[in-house]
């Protein structure tokens, strides 16, 4: 079982909800954003950079502490834009994430993972239609170009 099948089987189990904080990365020069494809278990789809919030810690310094461990770049901007209730189904168990939403410009076009297993992806808005990001209503307010004009979203993705 890998690590991210134990989590949710722990949060499903342990009737948790998660709070996380998550960077729609925009270059916004050519209207291309960037995203995360984290190797293995997750590889089947692309998500949005960030992570889980720490006990004591503000969404703010969660996405700064992300971005600052998987990336070589660095926040110079982020604006908070919306919340999303993450519904996800995993092995018949139903987990509840609030996933906050910032857009961020970084320091740097080019960016690398300084983690394993990690890399990035730089896609045009019209692309990511054909591309499984999740979750997938985010994706779809940004291919709509509506993303900065909501405030809370409903998503129901399933994992494996």
């Amino acid at each position: 079982m890998t690590d991210d099948h134990i989590y949710f089987r722990w949060l499903a189990e342990n009737r948790q909800i998660r709070a996380s904080a998550r960077a729609i990365i925009i270059d916004k020069s050519t209207d291309r954003f960037l995203v995360e494809n984290n190797h293995g278990a997750q590889d089947q789809y692309l998500n949005f950079i960030g992570g889980g919030v720490e006990l004591g810690e503000s969404l703010e310094s969660c996405l700064e502490r992300e971005i600052r461990e998987e990336t070589n770049a660095k926040v110079i901007r982020m604006d908070y834009l919306f919340v999303v209730e993450n519904f996800i189904t995993f092995k018949g168990d139903i987990t509840h994430g609030l996933e906050h939403y910032f857009e961020v410009e970084l320091d740097r076009e080019e960016v690398k993972s300084d983690t394993d297993g990690i890399d990035f992806k730089w896609f045009s808005s019209d692309d990511l239609a054909d591309v499984d990001l999740r979750p997938h209503v985010v994706r779809d307010h940004i291919v709509k170009r509506t993303y900065q004009s909501v405030r809370h979203l409903i998503s129901n993705d399933n994992v494996a």
